[in-house]
């Protein structure tokens, strides 16, 4: 679109004899200047698309000013720098440093809608993971085995919607590598010989995360006795456990006691099975160091996320085994009791609760 509007004039002429001389005076006056005419048609042109029809602003709109800002700072310094160039006015050294400098600056420039992106999808996890009480699983990078996960703890969920107060969401896989842990009480963690090895800063995220109340129960899904012990025996799973355990800071582990906590905070449990039974389930040792009584990290191998898992249609996924139904009703009533567990610490450790319970067990 050309602006090539020629300045129109208006002139008034007065003519007046003053003693025999002739004055004569002339006034212009600019109706329309032509940078408020261009100006003024840009905007029309802005304003309406194709077909005189208005053009709608697009949806998700990026704020490029400060990428443009940056942008045009850069030119001028590189303008700047290229004239002190010719004209022989700084040395070599000096015009390298400012090169890589620009050259940094334009790479920032070019990140920042990266930047913006990352910022906007870790907002976006954050919300999703605060806006109500969430159970989590961490993914290990194998799609069958965070497909259970999936849908073992949408299972649990949905038991516990129906038995407890607890409304949950659907839970949410969490990346211990990438994803902020603070915002889950509890994650559930199945252990795959084939997962990659922690880096050192998600070896210190996880250590935060278990010092400052949050719980992780592990999983070996293998069926069978447990072994702590770094030269233990055991499957693939196991043997990467231990190699996690070894990078962390935690008490002692014991076998869950008779009277602990998580035989009581919701059902009455002695046994806790998954999809198999008979793993011992591990826990922090009494007198170590405690989050209100919760034990930071309990282990097994009972598979218990393929005893909760159901399909769309809300039947089980997997057969439990050697208990049936039975067998995968306690392990809904040990998730129930798990869960009760990380969010209510020890209070059912209070003597107020013993005649409840004494009763309870009578009948």
């Amino acid at each position: 679109m050309h602006c090539e509007v020629d300045r129109r004039h208006s002139s008034t002429v007065a003519r007046e004899d003053r003693g025999g001389d002739r004055a004569q005076t002339v006034r212009e006056l600019f109706v329309v200047d032509r940078e408020a005419l261009c100006a003024h048609a840009l905007q029309l042109r802005d304003e309406r698309g194709a077909g005189g029809e208005r053009v709608r602003a697009a949806a998700g709109e990026v704020d490029l000013k400060p990428a443009l800002l940056l942008a045009a700072l850069l030119i001028a310094l590189a303008d700047l720098l290229i004239s002190f160039l010719l004209r022989g006015l700084m040395p070599g050294r000096v015009v390298r440093a400012s090169a890589a400098a620009l050259a940094l600056g334009a790479v920032l420039a070019g990140g920042d809608a990266s930047a913006q992106n990352l910022r906007d999808n870790t907002n976006q996890f954050a919300i999703e993971a605060t806006r109500e009480t969430r159970l989590a699983y961490v993914e290990t990078g194998i799609p069958t085995v965070d497909r259970v996960s999936r849908d073992g703890l949408k299972g649990l969920t949905e038991i516990l919607k129906r038995r407890t107060a607890i409304e949950a969401l659907d839970p949410m896989a969490v990346n211990v590598e990438k994803d902020e842990l603070a915002f889950f009480p509890l994650l559930y963690w199945p252990m795959s010989g084939s997962q990659p090895r922690l880096s050192d800063n998600a070896l210190e995220k996880l250590q935060s995360f278990l010092r400052t109340g949050g719980t992780i129960l592990f999983d070996t899904r293998e069926q069978g006795e447990l072994t702590l012990n770094p030269t233990g025996g055991g499957g693939a799973a196991s043997g990467r456990l231990r190699s996690i355990l070894q990078g962390l800071d935690i008490p002692p582990l014991i076998p869950v006691p008779q009277d602990h906590v998580l035989t009581k905070s919701f059902y009455l449990l002695s046994q806790f099975p998954g999809r198999v039974t008979g793993g011992t389930v591990w826990v922090e040792a009494r007198g170590g160091r405690h989050n209100d009584g919760v034990s930071s990290v309990i282990i097994g191998s009972n598979d218990w996320a393929g005893a909760w898992a159901v399909e769309a249609d809300g039947a089980a996924s997997f057969p439990v085994v050697p208990g049936g139904e039975r067998q995968r009703e306690m392990a809904y009533r040990f998730g129930v009791n798990l869960v009760m567990y990380t969010l209510t610490g020890n209070y059912k450790t209070d003597q107020v609760h013993v005649p409840a319970i004494l009763e309870r067990l009578g009948q």
